[in-house]
């Protein structure tokens, strides 16, 4: 009986350093994907203040070469 315990136990300690391992990856993997869209959001900012300081520009004509 004390094989089957001490199995038990050891079985619960890998069991319990999984779950940590388990939960700092998902932590970092979080933290990661966060911070990533942190990141798109303000150089969406910006990308949108860029395109209203340009005056008398249209982003939806295009001119081409001029034909004479």
């Amino acid at each position: 009986m004390g094989f089957l315990q001490e199995l038990a136990g050891r079985v619960e300690e890998v069991a319990a350093a999984g779950g940590k391992f388990a939960d700092a990856f998902v932590r970092t993997a979080g933290a990661t994907v966060s911070s990533a869209l942190v990141f798109m959001e303000r150089e969406i900012g910006y990308a949108q203040k860029a395109a209203k300081k340009r005056p008398g520009e249209k982003t939806e004509s295009h001119k081409g070469p001029s034909r004479r």
